[in-house]
């Protein structure tokens, strides 16, 4: 690959060019503290939450891009440079960028200097720590000056954006000798988190800089600042630090051949007693490597949950640690923060954190079941579900309130089911949970009240009426000018939502609460098989007063993919129709970058003169490939038995093939899902957008796992029901499932892509392709799964 390589064994993505197409980021998530830092370190770090802990800067809408960041300058003589190479672009005579899991660390070289530095957020503290580790290549002693330099913030995004004339009065900056470094106390009028702070140095700090613009000087950048030429002036801005800093510098003397370690070190707390004993913690190269073992340990944890050994080298990169690593991103901060996106909201969200939750109960137990009782909180007592709320205090903010989503409702019945299959804790069904408005009900009552609301909500066709909007944030814009919409893409998935709390229930004794809801279920896939639903070759995506979207009839938007891939998931409509319609979003949708959310873009309104206030044809939601909807076509000819059709779905949108055909083009993270990419509509066809934070890379993970490769979680057992490319002989998954480990060897002698299986258990043959729960305590359960060819049904 052009500007890197992925080092499976050690877990990381090494970076070997800084001058990527895109900032490709990290992130490092410890207990509060939280960064992203990108190949070049640019970044930020952040309490909690980006929108109201913000500890750095970053300019979203800079030049240049990815700035500012934690630059550490070396100082050689009269040269100076970079271990990240920005922001000063000395050339380096090494260069190596590693993301791994929860740190990134650089290893470069210049003029027979080594410098190696780690940025990590240790799982147990609120601090964050640069590790700097110097060497001297040469045979002679070297004197070099180390600078750091980081923006410091205001804790809120939007006064530190709109109001820093009055917030920058509000807090104190000062260098503090006992503790060799800046502290900062922010006591802003009603500031969610007031915070006091401390970044310091292990290594004998000889000069500083708090006032940034001193540092920078006139016409400057932090690529040549002042500073570093004439000298820092221990410039202090104890009130009124608008623009502040965090700039610490040393004189270290290199020995040959031995390495020299300094420390930096920002942490956080509500008194700086506190902060200063984080600093006592995190002294040594030892005690990094303690916040390392740990770091690795958690991850360990995590990704021994499922480990495949498949045909294909990406999809196994993927799988086995970049996709659980990047779920772990979405399942923290939601949408909330990234290069690209500035985290100025946030990040809990009723339908995108329940999507983000579905692999936690698998890789992160510990943390799943609080995460979605929180979630579920978020609820209305009439079964609405708020659009997004603060998650330090659950109440919707702005606009937001106003604004709700019909398929919301789904969502959490697909995440607890998820929860329920994986670990067999029934007993969650009965936990109280309050509603967001009044009152409460257990989880139970949550998800039967959320369905029931979208039965008792529909239009004048029978179909569920949208409120503002339902998935696709794009079709708001119709909602606002038609009356009387009506969403077929949430009558599937309520169908398959219904079906999955019915099952619920009879394990559980309350069949008879569900019974309105599976009748609500069949009156709606009646509507859908009918002539307003089916356009006569696949189905229609919205239907209003004087308006149908998503058929032959449009000029624009004649088809889209979503209702035809949760046609498949519902699994109660024509089986021969759903095909067709596949089959028709094959012809008319995918491309070697993958499936179009819908065909042709918009470029005016229904009435044909209108122009569209939206995106350009193309762009996102307007006609792009949208990843997140590529993942239920994935799931959609699996289940239709289709694998070679779901294999060649997937490997479309995965990132490192995505990468490898043309990093330049693509752009983004080859490690990290994106949300979008641009279609053929727009002159910038494959370039994608906006990596990390999607619901795509969840449901990526679970088609995957649980749809292609066929290892599947139940209520009554571990299902194992491969749909795979018929060239593929044998592959294996390592899945550890409540309290057991499961050793599944798959083979497939008739070269079939779906077929009947044939287990044996640990050398005996068991009935059925359902493995029954084996119990706490078991080391390994070895399974052997032969595929066969169906009798009935060919293959």
């Amino acid at each position: 690959m052009k500007y890197g390589r992925f080092d499976e064994r050690a877990r990381e993505f090494v970076i070997t060019r800084p001058d990527t197409p895109a900032p490709w980021i990290n992130y490092l998530m410890g207990r509060d503290v939280n960064a992203i830092v990108s190949q070049s370190a640019g970044g930020l770090a952040f309490y909690r939450e980006p929108a109201t802990g913000r500890l750095t800067r970053y300019r979203f809408n800079g030049v240049p891009v990815d700035s500012p960041g934690f630059y550490l300058y070396i100082q050689d003589g009269e040269t100076t440079w970079n271990p990240s190479f920005r922001p000063v672009c000395a050339p380096l005579d090494r260069f190596e960028c590693r993301h791994g899991l929860g740190y990134t660390r650089f290893d470069s070289e210049k003029n027979g200097i080594r410098a190696e530095v780690t940025y990590l957020t240790p799982p147990d503290d609120n601090v964050l720590l640069w590790s700097a580790r110097l060497t001297n290549l040469g045979r002679a002693p070297r004197r070099i000056r180390l600078t750091t330099y980081v923006e410091l913030s205001l804790h809120e995004f939007v006064k530190d954006d709109l109001w820093y004339l009055v917030c920058g009065n509000q807090w104190r900056l000062t260098f503090d000798r006992k503790v060799n470094g800046i502290k900062s106390k922010y006591f802003a009028f009603q500031s969610p988190f007031e915070g006091q702070c401390i970044f310091s140095s292990t290594a004998p700090v000889r000069a500083y800089e708090i006032d940034r613009d001193r540092f920078i000087g006139f016409g400057r950048t932090e690529a040549n600042p002042a500073g570093l030429e004439r000298g820092l002036r221990n410039s202090e801005v104890p009130d009124g630090g608008r623009q502040a800093c965090g700039v610490l510098q040393s004189a270290i003397t290199l020995a040959p051949g031995r390495p020299r370690h300094v420390l930096y070190r920002h942490a956080v707390s509500d008194r700086f007693a506190a902060a200063a004993r984080l600093l006592a913690r995190y002294r040594t190269g030892n005690d990094v490597a303690r916040a390392m073992a740990q770091t690795a340990r958690f991850w360990d944890g995590a990704l021994g949950s499922a480990r495949v050994r498949t045909p294909d080298r990406a999809a196994n990169l993927m799988l086995n640690t970049w996709l659980p690593y990047n779920i772990r991103v979405t399942f923290r901060l939601g949408r909330s923060i990234s290069s690209r996106h500035t985290g100025s909201a946030g990040a809990l969200r009723y339908r995108d954190s329940m999507q983000d939750a579905m692999p936690a109960p698998q890789l992160f137990p510990a943390d799943a079941r609080e995460r979605i009782a929180r979630i579920l909180g978020t609820m209305y007592a009439d079964g609405r579900c708020a659009m997004g709320v603060n998650p330090e205090t659950l109440k919707p903010s702005g606009e937001e309130q106003h604004v709700i989503r019909s398929d919301a409702a789904v969502w959490g019945v697909f995440t607890v089911h998820q929860y329920l299959a994986e670990t067999g804790d029934m007993a969650f069904l009965d936990r109280v949970l309050p509603y967001l408005d009044k009152g409460g009900g257990t989880v139970f009552e949550h998800l039967r009240r959320s369905l029931a609301c979208i039965a008792g909500h529909t239009g004048k066709d029978g179909l569920p009426r949208l409120f503002s909007v339902d998935w696709n944030d794009f079709l708001q814009i119709f909602t606002v000018s038609h009356t009387g919409c009506q969403s077929v893409m949430v009558a599937q998935q309520f169908i398959y939502a219904a079906r999955l709390l019915a099952a619920i229930a009879e394990r559980t004794g309350r069949a008879g609460e569900v019974a309105g809801l599976r009748a609500a279920g069949r009156r709606f896939a009646r509507v859908l098989e009918s002539k307003r639903c089916w356009d006569g070759a696949w189905y229609r995506r919205l239907l209003g007063d004087n308006l149908v979207m998503g058929s032959r009839g449009n000029r624009d938007a004649k088809i889209f993919l979503n209702t035809q891939s949760w046609a498949a998931i519902a699994g109660a409509l024509d089986r021969k129709r759903v095909i067709r319609a596949m089959d028709a979003a094959y012809r008319r949708l995918n491309t070697p970058f993958g499936l179009r959310i819908f065909a042709p873009s918009f470029r005016t309104m229904p009435d044909g003169r209108t122009r569209v206030p939206t995106n350009t044809p193309g762009a996102g939601e307007n006609g792009g490939i949208f990843v997140h909807a590529n993942t239920w076509a994935i799931m959609a000819e699996a289940l239709l038995g289709r694998g070679d059709r779901a294999w060649r779905y997937f490997c479309q949108v995965l990132p490192p093939k995505q990468a490898a055909r043309d990093p330049d083009r693509y752009a983004n993270e080859p490690y990290a899902f994106t949300s979008w990419i641009y279609g053929p509509d727009h002159e910038r066809y494959g370039t994608a957008q906006l990596s990390w934070l999607t619901g795509g890379t969840a449901w990526m993970y679970i088609a995957g796992l649980e749809y292609i490769l066929g290892v599947r979680p139940t209520l009554d057992g571990l299902l194992v029901d491969p749909c795979i490319p018929a060239r593929w002989r044998r592959y294996s998954v390592r899945r550890r499932w409540r309290g057991a480990l499961y050793d599944i060897a798959v083979e497939n002698p008739s070269g079939i892509s779906k077929g009947d299986v044939r287990l044996t258990v640990d050398g005996e043959p068991v009935e059925g392709n359902l493995l029954a729960p084996a119990g706490r305590g078991r080391e390994l359960v070895k399974v052997r799964a032969v595929m066969l060819r169906r009798r009935a049904h060919g293959d």
